[in-house]
């Protein structure tokens, strides 16, 4: 559970530091650049061509199909509809994985998993609005986006499992960057593609830590942890985020969104603790 909580941490941070590239980069390029040079740092493992075969197993790319288009839709819906939204949304994902998990892997449902899950997920829902539901009267594409984008993610922490102890963290990793650059890559022409130098530190962070150390991370820690206990730890990035956004970026801390980030936290530790 360390390496989750770890990998957690490590994705909160990306949340300010994706927000801060957008200025100067379009979106889907950014995700294609991202995951691509992950991919190039990954290559060299691969002595010969034969093994690149590996990327093409059909249990890798059932997991990383759904991860590659969780990214793409998140990027869009970020441009259609109200932060708030998008934060929640995407952030359900834990509810999904419960179904799936249930129904997908006939897993049992531990009467701590069901109450981490409620509270976490209220904590999601009290920091990712404030409590202020008035923009959720009307729903729109980006709406849209964000839930399949949080299904997709469910999808793949179910399957995630099964596919490293198989294959091993360095080949799903590798999968996940190649699948998630080429899956992305069509969609940049329908885009207005722009670039700026400002934008290489970001991308440069978010290939080294976000991509490669943070998948590293999480493929280390989901071997041992089930897919519900592991989407409800992957929340502390949802904490980090915000703290990071107060304390580093001056963003506004409502007294709402504190109780909030608690009640993650609460969640997460009803999950962690033993």
């Amino acid at each position: 559970m360390f390496y989750l909580v770890l990998a957690g941490i490590v994705w909160g941070s990306s949340f300010p530091v994706i927000t801060y590239a957008l200025r100067d980069v379009s979106p889907l390029l950014f995700l294609v650049l991202r995951f691509a040079l992950a991919f190039a740092l990954l290559l060299p493992r691969y002595r010969s061509l034969d093994r690149l075969k590996t990327l093409f197993n059909r249990d890798l790319v059932l997991i990383s199909i759904p991860n590659s288009f969780a990214f793409i839709l998140q990027y869009k819906a970020q441009q259609l509809t109200m932060a708030s939204k998008t934060a929640l949304f995407v952030n359900s994902s834990p509810l999904f994985v419960a179904v799936f998990s249930a129904v997908l892997l006939k897993d049992r449902l531990a009467p701590r998993q069901i109450a981490a899950l409620i509270v976490a997920f209220s904590g999601v829902v009290v920091t990712s609005t404030r409590l202020d539901f008035s923009g959720f009267s009307s729903v729109n594409i980006g709406d849209l986006f964000c839930v399949l984008a949080g299904i997709f993610w469910a999808v793949f922490v179910v399957y995630s499992r099964g596919a490293v102890k198989k294959h091993g963290a360095y080949n799903v990793s590798q999968a996940l960057c190649f699948w998630a650059a080429v899956t992305a890559a069509p969609f940049v022409g329908f885009e207005k593609v722009r670039f700026a130098s400002q934008a290489l530190p970001a991308l440069v962070y978010l290939c080294l830590v976000t991509t490669i150390l943070a998948y590293y991370l999480y493929l280390k820690g989901v071997q041992s942890v089930s897919a519900l206990s592991t989407s409800i730890i992957i929340l502390v990035e949802v904490v980090v985020a915000f703290l990071i956004s107060h304390f580093l970026l001056g963003e506004s801390f409502s007294g709402v969104e504190t109780v909030g980030v608690v009640l993650v936290v609460a969640g997460v530790v009803t999950v962690v603790a033993k």
